[in-house]
């Protein structure tokens, strides 16, 4: 009896064997290819060394795995591959592993560049994970961190006057760069750029040292800001702009750069060019007006708004070069004096705002008022009246040359009549 018990339980231990490692040959991670250089791996997930990789960059990494015939055709459901560096870990979506196919998962990897991590051997590693969260396989590789020979960076942009301006006004900023490579820098300079407006600036060259180097009187010569201004013209339209700032380094050969938005106002500059043709008229109620703004500069998208209007409706017309707000007053409206504002405005600032009034009297259609369907009652009948007069000149000027078509023909010869 014990002999055949001791034959069953090392039946039993063979199947848990087998299992196991069936269980663990389902699929494999066969190549992992990081920046266009690729690595085989065996079984075992040897580890392999990466030529170095820089603080501040991303790279690829391409895992592709294998399905195995172990099973017999068994589907792995829900498998997933995980890549951890530095603290992070980047996940891949499920997917399923049918045996003998093979396939690809793709991650950007971000190495930070701060002073957490540290220059030297980083490991890399890279699970495939059944849907239980049973480890498929398990690879890992060195990557050699190093910071670059060359690398300035834009650590810091600021703005006196905030991130907008308006036409004929001064914009700054001041751009703080640092050199986090391994060499000194010489000759570096930055570049502000809003190219939609064609206008640039840049700094003279200077010297940057390595965060490395041995200072004196603890000067932090490898970062400085650097102030840069520029005048916008009065004839810059109201807009957003994009305004980049480009920091040149190596010889000029190499460049970061970091862009922001600039709204542009149309600024202080065009009030002056702005007026009203009156802001003052006197109407009856139901009577229809019109006010006029006049505003000279092209380059400006000017908007009006009427506020404070209650003892009517109005409409706004934007032509080329004014505005025109009609003003339909309302019936059952009280006679009085009645005001309200007229703002100019170019994007979100005002240019300009004129008070307006208009007093409304008994007498309808007085004063400067014009009432819109009598205006146009008044041109249909001076229309037709113009009508008549053309025909009436067009059947004068017909007689008058068929008149004179006449006289010509009448110095025929006369049978009666004799020549000398």
């Amino acid at each position: 009896m014990n002999k055949y018990l001791k034959m069953l339980t090392v039946v039993m231990l063979l199947l848990v064997t087998a299992f196991n490692v069936s269980a663990t040959e389902d699929a494999e991670i066969s190549t992992v290819t990081i920046d266009d250089i690729e690595f085989d791996f065996d079984s075992n997930g040897t580890n392999y060394i990466y030529a170095p990789v820089y603080l501040g960059s991303t790279f690829e990494v391409v895992v592709e795995w294998t399905g195995l015939d172990v099973l017999n055709g068994t589907i792995l459901e829900d498998v997933e591959i995980e890549v951890e560096f530095d603290g992070d870990e980047y996940e891949s979506e499920e997917f399923d592993i049918e045996s003998n196919h093979i396939g690809r998962q793709v991650f950007e990897i971000e190495i930070a560049d701060d002073e957490d991590l540290l220059e030297g051997t980083q490991y890399i590693t890279i699970t495939m994970t059944s849907d239980n969260g049973t480890p498929l396989d398990i690879v890992s590789i060195e990557l050699d961190i190093k910071r670059e020979r060359h690398s300035i960076e834009i650590f810091d942009v600021n703005f006196r006057n905030g991130l907008q301006a308006n036409a004929g006004e001064i914009f700054t900023a001041s751009i703080g760069v640092s050199n986090e490579g391994r060499e000194n820098e010489e000759d570096v300079y930055v570049v502000m750029n809003i190219p939609e407006l064609g206008l640039t600036t840049r700094t003279d060259r200077f010297d940057l040292f390595t965060e490395d180097y041995n200072f004196t009187d603890d000067d932090d010569e490898y970062k400085m800001y650097k102030q840069l201004l520029v005048n916008l013209p009065l004839t810059v339209p109201s807009g957003v702009y994009d305004v980049h700032f480009k920091v040149y380094f190596d010889d000029g050969d190499n460049y970061n750069e970091e862009v922001y938005t600039l709204v542009v106002g149309a600024g202080q500059a065009y009030e002056s060019q702005i007026s009203m043709d009156t802001q003052s008229q006197i109407a009856g109620a139901g009577d229809a007006i019109v006010y006029k703004v006049l505003f000279e500069n092209p380059n400006v998208e000017y908007d009006i708004e009427v506020i404070g209007l209650n003892f009517g409706t109005y409409e706004v017309r934007i032509e080329e070069n004014m505005a025109y707000i009609f003003v339909s007053i309302n019936e059952d409206v009280n006679l009085g004096e009645y005001n309200f504002n007229v703002a100019v405005k170019a994007g979100s600032n005002v240019l300009e705002d004129f008070d307006v009034s208009t007093r409304i009297t008994n007498n309808a259609n007085s004063g400067n008022s014009a009432n819109f369907s009598d205006a146009k009652q008044g041109l249909e009948i001076g229309f037709a009246v113009l009508l008549v007069i053309l025909v009436i000149l067009g059947i004068v000027l017909v007689a008058k040359r068929l008149g004179k078509g006449d006289e010509l023909e009448e110095p025929m010869l006369d049978e009666d009549q004799t020549y000398y």
